[in-house]
């Protein structure tokens, strides 16, 4: 199962990733909120992740039958740097908001 779990995870990280990617991209100027869409959403960012989500559920319950340390790794790199990625892009629309007042 850990054959078909990795890539199956991997692709949901990436596809979530390619998500927040387009969205913080789409927001440059705009803070993201972390538990609603942002202002501006890309047409495509909310279908892929749905998809990515998706996937990384289902990569890590098969990949839950090899130990219990993969699916705490999926959560980890998938949603958990993707509020990381958050934070920092948040924290920079605020100091250049900051700066522009100045």
């Amino acid at each position: 199962m850990t054959a078909f779990g990795i890539p199956v995870a991997l692709a949901g990280v990436i596809l979530f990733h390619t998500a927040l990617w387009m969205a913080l991209r789409a927001n440059a100027e705009a803070s993201v909120p972390i538990w609603r869409n942002a202002v501006t959403v890309p047409p495509r960012s909310t279908a892929l992740r749905a998809v990515g989500a998706g996937l990384l559920v289902l990569g890590a319950v098969t990949l839950a039958s090899s130990g219990w340390w993969w699916p705490l790794l999926v959560v980890v790199a998938g949603p958990g740097l993707a509020l990381g990625a958050i934070a920092v892009h948040n924290r920079g629309v605020e100091q250049a908001t900051r700066g522009s007042e100045a």
